[in-house]
């Protein structure tokens, strides 16, 4: 099978998770010694026509398009298109008000991507041979904004780790006090606000010991997130962090704290679980669906919850070592090996 794919994204120097999507999936394919057509280095619309145009000609048995709908709706159905759904976020509150408070070019762009998903997922739903979603949720999700997609067309294929479960040549030494880590882009849905004031308020002997740590870029109506986080004793906001930093963080975390609202997948909750790290994350959307029983479940809106919630991680040693063991368990469920096979077993199928 010869597959051209969109490989922008899997070539960014600071791939987050979309782009890390792709850059394993890429990855896989290319291990499998699968032939894969790589159309990357562009922008803009007119390098979207100029690779619909190559790729009329060259006429694959598939076009793959991990982040992007522009490709696949200019090809119709012309070509065999595969689209990968991460989530429907696009379609909630937080397109508009990004693009009313983008105050970098990175957010700027990410607003503008998503209006252009609000605009193309609609059409590319009915002309695409292959749906791919990254969880059950994602799915339902899909099929409840748009009834009328043909549910027929739809593959769930999870994700897999991005870290390696055994972290190697680790550069700093043990912290002296323990540290929560949360990663994700600062934004009211993935909730740093309730997470900083949900660790204000642990009682005062806890809190002097531990840390916690952001990590992750700024987003949209995030001023009040940073505005704590800097007013926060204890509290770090480290910005994006690269992957070799990221791998020492997290395997030198005595928690990771994901209470967000909304997710397509959740990959920090399944990276954790892979390197034995305790999670709290919420009991909403599909964080739920990938931790399973492997992680402390919170409600999300409650700082009362998710304070709870951190101190019975932070001093509860039997629960840590239950949700450890569970928790490297069910991380082996899920690999870019299965990811990859979910999605040829389909394609071989159908193609």
């Amino acid at each position: 099978m010869r597959i051209a794919m969109d490989t922008r994204e899997a070539k960014n120097q600071f791939p987050t998770g979309k782009g890390l999507f792709a850059m394993h999936i890429l990855k896989e394919l290319m291990r499998r010694g699968i032939s894969v057509e790589e159309y990357g280095g562009g922008s803009g619309l007119l390098w979207h026509f100029r690779k619909a145009g190559t790729i009329r000609k060259s006429k694959p048995d598939l076009y793959l398009s991990p982040t992007s709908f522009i490709v696949p709706w200019l090809l119709g159905t012309k070509i065999n298109t595969a689209i990968v759904i991460h989530d429907l976020i696009a379609f909630g509150h937080e397109p508009l008000n990004h693009l009313r408070t983008a105050r970098v070019q990175g957010t700027a762009h990410d607003a503008k991507a998503m209006m252009i998903e609000r605009l193309l997922l609609p059409r590319v739903l009915n002309t695409a041979r292959f749906i791919f979603c990254v969880s059950k949720a994602t799915k339902t999700d899909l099929l409840k904004k748009f009834p009328k997609t043909d549910a027929s067309k739809i593959t769930v294929i999870y994700e897999g780790p991005t870290v390696s479960s055994e972290p190697q040549n680790l550069r700093t030494p043990k912290p002296a006090h323990p540290y929560i880590l949360s990663l994700g882009t600062l934004c009211p849905r993935k909730n740093q606000l309730r997470l900083i004031q949900a660790f204000n308020a642990l009682p005062r002997s806890l809190k002097d010991r531990t840390r916690l740590i952001l990590a992750g870029g700024r987003g949209w109506q995030d001023g009040e997130i940073v505005e704590l986080a800097k007013n926060s004793p204890n509290v770090e906001w480290r910005g994006y962090v690269p992957a070799q930093e990221l791998n020492e963080l997290f395997a030198r975390a005595a928690v990771l704290a994901f209470p967000s609202f909304k997710e397509g997948f959740g990959l920090p909750v399944l990276d954790a679980m892979a390197l034995g790290v305790p999670v709290l994350t919420s009991n909403v959307s599909s964080m739920s669906e990938v931790a399973g029983d492997a992680a402390l479940l919170v409600d999300p809106r409650s700082v009362e919850d998710i304070a709870k919630g951190l101190q019975r991680l932070l001093l509860d040693e039997d629960l840590r070592s239950a949700l450890i063991a569970k928790g490297r368990e069910r991380a082996k469920l899920f690999s870019w090996e299965r990811t990859v096979d979910l999605m040829m077993e389909v394609l071989h199928t159908s193609c």
